[in-house]
């Protein structure tokens, strides 16, 4: 069943092509006196979608002193962002990726994705603030049981949390509650730890959370159904050595990432597609 997405932005249900329960979805696409552009069946990537390049960039924690390879300094992702301005690079939000991968729709020159995963403190006390200098969206992935939480290392408390949430630059995605491997749990436990993780960040930041990021990029298609029917839009994930662009993911559940390291090897193939016209 093919759905139109409403120009005046009311939501529509799109139709499932695995006989999964049908969620809303709303999608601006084409200005309000454009004619609408076709939406694919949940979960498949559109067909104009399939030609541009646009990669997501996973980040862990930012301190000082980096303590493992996924960390970076301050001063480094401050360089990765230079790199980005330096190369005519666009951040762009999760919001504006999936509605690319829905409809075909067109995407600034050189759209890239940031991410940020397991809510550490350097995630709002450096990462934050330089998002903010440079005006780039990121999505910070969020296990609800380690807010607040700094044995170890920090991690942003709920005030923080619900700082950056209310703001336009920031999209908020569950990374589940305890960041287990989601394909080893019993069904019960997958629920608790993909519907419940929804429930208790909405219900704290007062903000609808309409992603998921798979903790340690893992799923199974026992694991896209339960976040499919906990009414998420799209989940992230990441594998090695699958590293892909978003646009050659499988579908709308795993959508395909970078670690940052590899941010100098992307940025030269990086491309937002062919001009695309609102039909």
């Amino acid at each position: 069943m093919l759905l139109t997405a409403a120009a005046s932005g009311i939501a529509q249900s799109a139709a499932r092509s695995d006989g999964m329960a049908q969620l809303p979805r709303t999608w601006h696409t084409c200005p309000a006196n454009v004619p609408t552009a076709s939406v694919a069946p949940f979960p498949q990537l559109h067909p104009n979608a399939l030609q541009a390049r646009v990669p997501i960039m996973m980040y862990h924690d930012i301190l000082p002193a980096k303590k493992v390879a996924y960390d970076l300094t301050p001063n480094e992702l401050r360089q990765h962002f230079e790199r980005l301005k330096a190369n005519q690079m666009t951040p762009i939000s999760l919001a504006q990726l999936m509605a690319h991968l829905r409809t075909g729709s067109p995407l600034p020159k050189k759209s890239i994705l940031l991410t940020f995963d397991d809510g550490y403190g350097g995630h709002y006390q450096y990462a934050y603030p330089l998002l903010k200098e440079y005006g780039y969206p990121a999505v910070f992935s969020i296990h609800t049981s380690s807010v607040g939480v700094n044995a170890g290392r920090t991690h942003v408390s709920w005030q923080e949390l619900r700082t950056m949430a209310h703001d336009s630059l920031v999209t908020i995605a569950s990374h589940s509650k305890t960041h287990p491997v989601l394909t080893k749990l019993s069904n019960q436990q997958l629920v608790q730890e993909v519907a419940d993780s929804k429930k208790i960040l909405e219900s704290r930041l007062g903000r609808s959370v309409q992603y998921f990021t798979y903790p340690y990029g893992l799923y199974d298609a026992r694991v896209k159904r339960a976040v499919a029917n906990a009414n998420y839009l799209g989940a992230i994930a990441y594998a090695v050595p699958t590293e892909g662009f978003a646009n050659q993911s499988p579908d709308l559940l795993s959508l395909a990432r970078f670690e940052k390291s590899q941010l100098d090897k992307v940025i030269p193939q990086a491309w937002s597609g062919p001009p695309t016209q609102c039909k």
